[in-house]
């Protein structure tokens, strides 16, 4: 390969580590997350009270040392990589507590304080000294976004670390609880030889130890104003209910050197407006079947009254599967369940009626692909066929009216595997048959783009029938020269997603049968899997094609 090929190779590799170092981040926060969401709910008032508390926490326990098993092998891979560094950060100082009565100077820029008298304001708990004296320290909820950009470049960004105390005033990385924070050193008074760090985003002050990990900043993070903001319950107001790392509703009462004076908000209770003008038509007509008051206690609990009496043979004989009358019967010939559960069953539908045309052998179609799955694996629209295109934009016009929308029928169960539902992507409304289901998630599979995604219960409708008169849209497809060299390839799968994705190729189909087998062609006639041997991210592979007259073997 050139010399410039080898260094876009190293930059996409570069781009992908970035990427999901972002990832891992995230996932570690959405198990701290989890941690702490599940000690929550475990030692709540109610939750001890239980006679299930030794089983329950158990199960939460087992959770909480699952996560942690499953992030020490990941961590120990990565000690492996960088022994020499990891030296250092597993070096983990004891934090030697600070009097009561300590009092430090320190030297940085205070968060900007630009609140307004009886502006409510939403604070996420960082710090609380002790003792507790209505002094608390909290990020500003409305800035997360910034205040998380800053710490995830802190976190990513390569150290240059210190081997020395930093100078009184200078801002500076410091590694505590496998995280780095901003910190600044004291600026101690005449006499005094006290050393302390304070955390510019988390509010705390902590003794200094030499064997804390130390690494210098950029000046840009430098000079960024703390985020964690000084804040005072205000003397004339009700203690606030705080806990570390929640949030908080407060009222602004005053800011007073570079302290907010805060009282407690109540939060505005979200009204629900269920009337009989928010019901659909087929909703009223289903609530006006049913009399305010009624006899039938399977109406009463069921909402309808079961059709076995109606529909079963009550002389069914179990030995002879039939009953006296013979063939005259016409009802059916099954037993009753043991259990009292009704033997209906509401029918679904499954599968669109409607095929797509499959393109000849040996010959060239224009895709464009939708979705990758895997580095040999992907679906695609086929280009070209007017009518179809102009069909399916018709369908989701209708689909998406917002009149359309309104009528959907929401679930009243879970829907079942396999069947087909209206579900939301990216607030739009697409075609897509159920994967899985789960307590209040389902997984779908929008059979028009072939992506899938896990939505909420909420995000599901009912199938509608005036919706199946198109084919299925995206085509499932095989990159017919090439092979993957291992399972889940990452790498290889972001480079095909990079090189096809939303582009329109040209395809030679190799083999029609499901899935299709082609050679991809971008607009410069350059073969993307003889690309991808060549980046020896994919190995050749001779493609084979079905007889269907062929002789059966044996």
């Amino acid at each position: 390969m050139a010399y410039g090929t080898y260094e876009q190779l190293w930059d996409v590799s570069h781009e992908y580590l970035e990427k999901h170092v972002a990832f891992v981040n995230s996932l570690t926060s959405l198990m701290l997350e989890r941690a702490r969401q599940l000690r929550s709910q475990l030692f709540s008032a109610e939750s001890t009270k239980r006679d299930t508390f030794v089983e329950d926490f158990e199960a939460a326990h087992d959770k909480l040392q699952s996560m942690g098993k499953s992030l020490q092998i990941v961590v120990n891979d990565w000690k492996r990589l960088f022994a020499d560094q990891c030296s250092v950060l597993d070096t983990k100082p004891a934090q030697k507590p600070l009097p009561a009565d300590t009092y430090s100077s320190f030297g940085y820029i205070a968060p900007t304080l630009d609140y307004q008298a009886g502006q409510n304001v939403q604070l996420l708990v960082t710090y609380i000294p002790s003792p507790a004296d209505g002094t608390f320290y909290a990020l500003d909820d409305s800035r997360k976004d910034v205040i998380r950009n800053s710490l995830t470049t802190l976190q990513q960004m390569p150290k240059d670390f210190l081997t020395k105390a930093p100078p009184a005033g200078a801002v500076f990385a410091v590694y505590l609880d496998n995280v780095w924070h901003r910190a600044i050193c004291n600026m101690p008074a005449a006499g005094s030889d006290t050393a302390e760090l304070y955390l510019l985003d988390m509010g705390e002050t902590l003794a200094y130890s030499d064997l804390l990990p130390k690494a210098k900043l950029p000046s840009d993070l430098c000079q960024l104003p703390a985020y964690a903001i000084k804040c005072q319950v205000s003397h004339t107001a009700a203690a606030l209910p705080l806990s570390l790392y929640y949030s908080v509703s407060c009222s602004v009462v005053a800011v007073e050197n570079d302290t907010l004076i805060v009282e407690h908000a109540e939060p505005p209770r979200e009204e629900y407006a269920i009337s009989r003008d928010t019901l659909t038509v087929e909703e009223l007509q289903e609530m006006d079947e049913m009399p305010l008051s009624t006899s039938n206690p399977m109406k009463a609990v069921l909402g309808y009254v079961p059709k076995d009496d109606d529909r079963l043979c009550r002389h069914y004989d179990p030995e002879t599967k039939r009953c006296f009358k013979g063939s005259n019967c016409r009802l059916r010939h099954a037993p009753k369940d043991p259990d009292g559960w009704t033997l209906d069953k509401d029918t679904v539908t499954v599968s669109v009626p409607a095929r797509m045309e499959v393109p000849q052998t040996n010959t060239y179609i224009k895709l464009l692909p939708t979705c990758v799955v895997d580095v040999d694996q992907f679906y695609a629209h086929i280009i070209g066929n007017e009518r179809n295109d102009k069909e399916y934009e018709q369908l989701m016009a209708e689909m998406n009216d917002p009149e359309t929308i309104a009528n959907f029928k929401p679930f009243k169960l879970m829907p079942s595997l396999g069947e087909l539902v209206i579900a939301k992507y990216d607030g739009i409304w697409y075609r897509a048959t159920v994967c899985d289901v789960f307590d209040d998630m389902v997984n779908v599979f929008y059979f028009d783009y072939g992506n899938t995604a896990t939505v909420g219960s909420s995000e599901v409708r009912r199938w509608e029938d005036r919706f199946k008169y198109l084919p299925y849209q995206a085509a499932c497809c095989r990159i017919a020269n090439i092979q993957r060299i291992k399972p889940c390839h990452l790498e290889a799968i972001d480079q095909l997603y990079k090189s096809i994705l939303d582009k329109p190729m040209k395809a030679l189909v190799i083999d029609n049968k499901h899935p299709w087998e082609v050679k991809l062609f971008d607009e410069d006639d350059f073969d993307i899997g003889e690309g991808l041997i060549m980046a020896k991210l994919a190995l050749p592979r001779t493609p084979g094609t079905f007889d269907q007259n062929a002789a059966i073997p044996g």
